[in-house]
């Protein structure tokens, strides 16, 4: 069991933040591309809790085999200007992979009520993670994620983003209510083929 802390914040120049990221990452800057889906119980248990189940596949950005599936569970929030909430990751081998989970999940009664893609690149900085997020219909978002609050409010100061705008709320809640707004089914948030 571990918890997971981090702060996201909206950017306008993914570009130059990847030059800043260039100059002063330890490591990363691949990109890759995930497929998450968020599964619960048709009374939407782990919704209502503040809680999630997400399945998450990763493929190279420009395509090709999956990198790796993951199941994690987070919990509901704990009061903080920071996003932190127990987080539970599993992962499993390449083949059967996520469809294997989703399966596995559909069979204990839970089903789909999610799927957002991201491309996401990440890099190391002292003690964070640093990731540049593309969602569909929102745009780009950083976020630092690190074993303690200090060190995330030290990994924003680093890269210049200590006064930015935190955001409280999650991609899913983000992209559903983007969506809405457009008119378009609240339980995807795809890429264009």
């Amino acid at each position: 069991m571990s918890e997971e802390i981090e702060a996201k914040v909206r950017i306008a120049d993914p570009a130059a933040f990847r030059r800043r990221m260039a100059e002063r990452s330890e490591s990363g800057g691949e990109t890759v591309f995930e497929d998450n889906r968020l599964f619960d119980d048709a009374a939407g248990t782990l919704r209502r809790r503040g809680a999630a189940l997400r399945v998450r596949e990763e493929r190279p950005a420009g395509g090709g085999e999956p990198l790796r599936a993951t199941l994690t569970y987070k919990g509901p929030r704990a009061e903080s200007d920071l996003k932190r909430r127990e987080e539970i990751e599993i992962e499993v081998q390449a083949a059967p992979g996520a469809p294997g989970l989703a399966l596995v999940l559909e069979a204990m009664g839970l089903r789909e009520t999610f799927r957002y893609q991201k491309r996401r690149s990440v890099w190391r900085v002292g003690e964070c993670e640093i990731a540049l997020d593309e969602l569909p219909y929102l745009g780009w978002f950083v976020e630092v994620e690190g074993p303690t609050e200090r060190s995330v409010r030290a990994g924003l100061e680093a890269l210049g983003l200590a006064d930015a705008e935190l955001l409280s709320a999650d991609y899913i809640h983000l992209l559903t209510e983007r969506l809405k707004s457009l008119g378009l089914d609240p339980s995807r948030a795809l890429f264009e083929a």
